[in-house]
């Protein structure tokens, strides 16, 4: 019966998607207008693209919808939850099988481009016994015509191109795997198996966030230089007709990139597959002058593979979820605690932020009569084997700051304000501002490439980066160390020749004429 409702709304959700008409298309190829097949083709894709559209906004506005429920603790979070979640696998379900038709139908206008533009072409003089050299980089008649230093860099960067690839498929995996375990966060019903969850998603992230900048910064070099000489090859070789076709397919990229803007998680992402195919046409057009068919066909399937890449991947908004439970300190008639309910142990949180009133340490445990009837009360065995107790879970330090007042008031000698941040304990009236434990990164092994300082910049922004020595870097300071951890894992992922270390930063002890 659930099932079948969740069908029903699911069904309410795609009747804008199915109404979708495609707008009149334009020709990617001048020349082509008059192939019914290949506008037919092009208005198709057109459609389909707006019925993912649609689609991937259902399944943000699901995501965002079971977020909300997961924090709204109430009794019937899990029904909706679980009924969102089918919901959310018909719908993605729904866009994997319009992903598959769509690079069927990408594949098919590729082809009838490629064939169209490539009949057209005539070998370049001299070139009709060329074949045999087998690629365009060892061709003797483009090798001579292109600047030697440019064909040096060419060769180079088509090294990087296995690299970059790697990049931007691992990427998708890692994506698809936060995508997996942010459903299964949401659902997680303990502290312990949400940030179980939690920390395995932030690996993932943490690597596409380095992954996303090694993509842009090594494709947009690839991509540039090679257009660059492509184009002055054809140039050379007055082939205007050729340069006004892939141009055309260059403002196409352009234009599926504006299109699609909404719905990628990495924009570096979606250069790069929109970017690839075009390259790649360049490549297969001047091997068709060439007389290279070996290697026309070997970019055509170079091409196919970039196209099975799927760049179209909705944005993820993940919030870290708070289990902290805050609840105000109240005095009662009688104490809620006795002897069948005893004052229950304190409860440390991984993650959040939480004030507690320290009441007072004890070499034994108390009774709870000398409480004053406060609630909620938690106690705490220290390592030395003393028992502090503590009142209320509070939100912010403003809060608990004025119920420190209203403990002095009740007649307890020495309360304290005591905080906990993702789990680390600081007990704030005993220490000044400023003068918790801190933590700075040392970087040491060569300078910071502008990848690494971006990183850096984004994922460290109050942070100040100062070099202390050659090759050796400070960045600090740090309140978090799990912040400080990721960063440097991020440094270290981003270069392999970079070592950085987490420092503890201890506050100096006070002096007796301070104390």
């Amino acid at each position: 019966m659930k099932r079948k409702l969740v069908l029903v709304s699911l069904a309410t959700l795609f009747l804008g998607v199915c109404d979708v008409v495609a707008q009149d298309v334009v020709a990617r190829v001048t020349g082509l207008e008059s192939n019914k097949e290949y506008m037919d083709l092009l208005r198709s894709d057109d459609k389909l693209r707006q019925q993912t559209d649609s689609l991937m906004a259902v399944v943000r506005e699901v995501r965002s919808a079971m977020r909300a429920n997961v924090e709204s603790r109430d009794s019937l979070v899990q029904v909706r939850t679980d009924s969102m979640l089918l919901i959310l696998s018909d719908a993605e379900s729904a866009i994997f099988a319009m992903r598959s038709q769509k690079i069927k139908l990408i594949d098919r206008i590729n082809t009838i481009e490629q064939k169209f533009v490539l009949e057209g072409l005539g070998n370049i003089g001299g070139a009709q016994n060329a074949q045999a050299a087998g690629s365009i980089f060892k061709n003797e008649y483009f090798t001579k015509s292109i600047e030697p230093d440019d064909l040096k860099l060419l060769i180079q960067l088509q090294g990087k191109e296995a690299a970059v690839r790697e990049y931007a498929t691992t990427y998708v995996k890692n994506y698809n795997n936060i995508k997996t375990l942010y459903d299964k966060y949401l659902q997680a019903t303990t502290e312990a198996d949400a940030e179980a969850l939690y920390a395995e998603m932030a690996t993932s992230m943490d690597e596409n966030f380095v992954l996303e900048r090694q993509l842009a910064k090594a494709w947009s070099e690839i991509y540039d230089h090679k257009i660059y000489v492509y184009s002055y090859f054809l140039e050379k070789e007055s082939r205007e007709d050729i340069l006004e076709i892939t141009e055309s397919m260059m403002m196409e990229a352009r234009q599926q990139k504006l299109l699609s803007v909404d719905n990628c998680a990495s924009e570096s992402l979606a250069d790069y597959c929109l970017q690839k195919p075009v390259a790649l046409n360049y490549e297969m057009y001047v091997a068709k002058l060439l007389n290279l068919t070996s290697s026309i066909d070997s970019l055509s399937s170079a091409s196919r593979a970039v196209r099975q890449i799927d760049y179209r991947l909705p944005m993820i908004d993940i919030e870290r979820r708070s289990f902290v439970d805050y609840q105000p300190i109240e005095f009662s008639a009688r104490s809620p605690y006795n002897s069948t309910n005893p004052i229950p142990d304190c409860v440390v949180y991984e993650y959040g932020v939480v004030y507690r009133i320290l009441l007072g340490t004890f070499k034994y445990k108390q009774a709870v009569s000398i409480f004053r009837n406060a609630s909620p009360l938690y106690v705490e065995k220290l390592e030395d084997g003393r028992f502090s107790y503590y009142a209320g879970g509070l939100h912010s330090k403003a809060e608990a700051e004025a119920a420190l007042e209203v403990m002095k008031k009740k007649g307890f000698r020495n309360p304290q304000i005591v905080e906990w941040y993702d789990g680390r304990k600081t007990n704030l009236s005993e220490v000044g501002e400023g003068e918790a434990i801190t933590y700075r990164l040392t970087i040491k092994g060569g300078e910071l490439d502008d990848t690494v300082r971006d990183i850096i910049a984004t994922m460290a922004a109050d942070c100040q980066i100062s070099k202390s020595g050659d090759g050796v870097f400070v960045l600090g300071t740090f309140v978090n160390r799990s912040l400080a951890d990721r960063v440097a894992q991020a440094i270290g992922k981003c270069d392999e020749n970079l070592s950085v270390e987490v420092v503890e930063i201890k506050p100096e002890p006070k002096s007796e004429e301070e104390e």
